[in-house]
């Protein structure tokens, strides 16, 4: 069970370009660049609330050493295992965010902003699970403390997790700029292919343990998708097609600027020429991700509608197959190998969420930003996005930028990340522990981009002198 979760040091500057659509589409005409061309960008991120690996034991160089081995101890009676548990009655989520971002650009003309964006993204999220749902998932039916003992659990929990490729193209237009107010509004709109995908959705689980080879449910209200690139007979790789299914999805946001000078219109002829308008602050706020893919290839629906089970002996149970798991559970629940069985198609659900954001221009090249995310699902399979808080000041010229996120995750967990920009290469982490031993490690968390920009007011001696950048110091009011 395991979240560069939101990119901070890469999305929220005023050079974060077309990578600033990932949090709100409007944000492109923040930028004080008019073209990018964003080559390739990675984004890693998992953490967890359950298993933590200690202090003590971790270094993250061991990783990169041939043939290493987490070390092992022993966390319940004479079973070794790799992690220990957070042994407490918190419920349990995780998160993993992959993206691999391809070739894009950006490019703005006047009041209005344009982008093509490319990325490959792979998400798996566990929310809500009960603790002794985890407990017996890593240590086993064998975990005596808590057998004999009937478990109830009304709360809706979902284990979820897609793999996709998407292709964005997004618009923002300023549709207000007069005085020392601008107002800008965005679309991405993405199409979206799906590898293969997943999730359990449950609303009601009632069970007992009663030993290690045998436990009640006695009653199980879910739903269950698969869409997997497997053949489900002989569990060996199926890539015809490729795409086991098809969405769209899209980003919408809206941002305000009050403006460091009087907004002046702009009479520049030339893209280079086009000047920047300082701000003494700026407000965005986003729906993102809103979307989901509809698998219709090698998908499986299942649906186990309040219904009870005896499993008995199931330490002697060898699964062959994925279709043989799947028969099994209907077999169990309804007494035949087809009735949970309810279609072969589901809707699988972008990890949707609100963003907003905040940024003060202190002075000079000093900035400081606070932005939040929310993520909600929009059905019972929706992969789960974890909530986010952040303060990050950050200090930005043309050349350079360093950005130091301070975040609350999942409301709970605090961290420090650090972010460094020169020209177009960044580099960064919200999560800084992650790399050292401070602290048990429960995730990891590192990004980078690699893009060319192109400034605004970088005419080469072209045009009038009064078509550079406004950026002296911003007149308070």
């Amino acid at each position: 069970m395991a979240t560069a979760q939101e990119m901070l040091g890469a999305t929220t500057g005023n050079y974060a370009g077309i990578n600033s659509i990932q949090l709100n589409p409007s944000a492109m005409h923040n930028s004080k660049t008019y073209l990018e061309v964003h080559l390739v960008g990675l984004d890693l991120f998992f953490d967890n609330n359950a298993l933590f690996i200690s202090k003590s034991d971790y270094r993250f160089m061991n990783f990169f050493e041939p043939g290493y081995e987490l070390p092992m101890h022993i966390e319940y009676g004479v079973e070794e295992r790799p992690f220990y548990r957070y042994d407490n009655e918190r419920r349990k989520t995780a998160f993993v965010n992959e993206r691999l971002n391809g070739p894009g650009a950006m490019l703005i003309w006047k009041q209005h902003a344009f982008a093509i964006s490319t990325s490959v993204r792979s998400v798996v999220s566990t929310h809500n699970i009960p603790y002794d749902v985890v407990n017996f998932a890593y240590l086993g039916l064998g975990y005596q403390p808590q057998q004999q003992i009937n478990y109830t659990d009304k709360r809706p929990f979902t284990i979820s997790g897609m793999s996709w490729a998407e292709i964005g193209l997004s618009y923002a237009y300023t549709f207000h700029a007069r005085g020392f107010d601008q107002w800008s509004a965005g679309i991405t709109v993405k199409r979206l292919m799906g590898f293969g995908g997943m999730y359990l959705h449950s609303s009601d689980l009632d069970y007992i343990v009663l030993n290690d080879s045998t436990f009640n449910v006695n009653n199980l209200d879910a739903d269950i998708g698969i869409a997997l690139p497997l053949d489900y007979n002989a569990n060996t790789v199926n890539t015809a097609p490729l795409f086991k299914g098809g969405g769209f999805g899209f980003d919408v946001g809206v941002t305000y600027r009050r403006l460091a000078h009087h907004h002046q219109h702009d009479y520049t002829t030339s893209l280079c020429a086009a000047p920047y308008e300082d701000y003494i602050y700026r407000i965005g706020i986003a729906l993102i991700d809103i979307g989901g893919i509809r698998f219709g290839e090698n998908a499986v629906k299942m649906k186990i509608d309040n219904r009870p089970s005896s499993w008995e002996n199931v330490n002697r149970i060898n699964f062959s197959s994925i279709n043989q798991i799947l028969d099994t559970i209907s077999y169990q629940f309804y007494g035949d190998t087809t009735s949970a069985y309810v279609d072969d198609q589901f809707t699988l659900w972008l990890p949707s969420a609100i963003s907003a954001q905040f940024d003060y221009h202190l002075k000079e090249h000093w900035f400081v930003n606070a932005s939040m995310i929310y993520g909600f699902p929009l059905a019972k399979g929706s992969l789960a996005r974890p909530a986010q808080i952040s303060i990050t000041p950050r200090y930005e010229t043309r050349n350079f930028e360093a950005s130091m996120p301070v975040s609350l995750y999942d409301w709970t967990e605090p961290r420090i990340g650090l972010a460094i920009r020169l020209y177009g290469i960044t580099i960064g982490t919200d999560k800084l522990g992650g790399f050292f031993h401070f602290s048990n490690f429960t995730g990891l968390d590192f990004y980078f981009s690699i893009k060319l920009l192109f400034n605004k007011g970088g005419c080469r001696d072209k045009g009038p002198k009064t078509c550079g950048t406004m950026e002296s110091k911003p007149i308070r009011y």
